[in-house]
């Protein structure tokens, strides 16, 4: 709850000036009676004198000064003091919204510390590669699974039935296109 700043009058040496005070910002997470607290309060002591207030301050603390039988009046659940439920259905368990978003944070915290006991934080899983069940670093290298050597080896090692098939296909490009990937033009003269 914040408190508007006030102004004070100050004279020097025949010169007044007007300056302004900001005043002290309080929060109900500090142990401040939220703003349905302060309402109540207000309705109550309102065109009461300050005696009056002094006299009673104490029994609006407790609650004791309260009427019992309403059931609006209330006691926050977060800030503790009491205040006048003004919904629908009488369901209400905080005084304020800033009680309310306070008593949000606390649940989930606990919710976070608990979440923290019950599953402590794991690594990231790295994601898998073939690549990663090849030992190399020793003396003699392996795989750690057939499997991978196999799904690994197929990328540079082609599956050819027949290895003299393959051979006799490549020669027969070659004379009708020419050494290397280049395709040589038939008609007229070659590049």
């Amino acid at each position: 709850m914040a408190v508007a700043p006030s102004q004070q009058i100050t004279r020097q040496k025949g010169k007044c000036s007007m300056q302004t005070i900001q005043a002290p910002q309080y929060s109900v997470k500090d142990g401040y009676p939220g703003s349905g607290a302060i309402q109540l309060v207000n309705q109550v002591i309102k065109g009461m004198s300050s005696a009056e207030i002094f006299e009673i301050s104490l029994n609006l603390l407790d609650g004791s000064y309260y009427d019992s039988t309403d059931k609006r009046i209330k006691k926050c659940d977060y800030c503790g003091y009491y205040w006048r439920d003004d919904s629908r259905n009488n369901t209400k368990k905080t005084c304020s919204p800033e009680c309310k978003t306070a008593i949000k944070s606390l649940q989930k915290q606990k919710q976070r510390e608990r979440k923290a006991l019950l599953e402590p934080e794991q690594k990231p899983k790295k994601r898998h590669t073939t690549r990663d069940d090849y030992y190399d670093f020793l003396e003699y290298s392996y795989w750690l699974s057939e499997d991978s050597m196999h799904m690994y080896d197929t990328n540079y090692i082609s599956d050819a039935e027949e290895p003299l098939e393959l051979i006799d296909y490549v020669d027969a490009q070659d004379q009708t296109y020419g050494k290397g990937n280049r395709k040589v033009s038939t008609y007229g003269d070659e590049i």
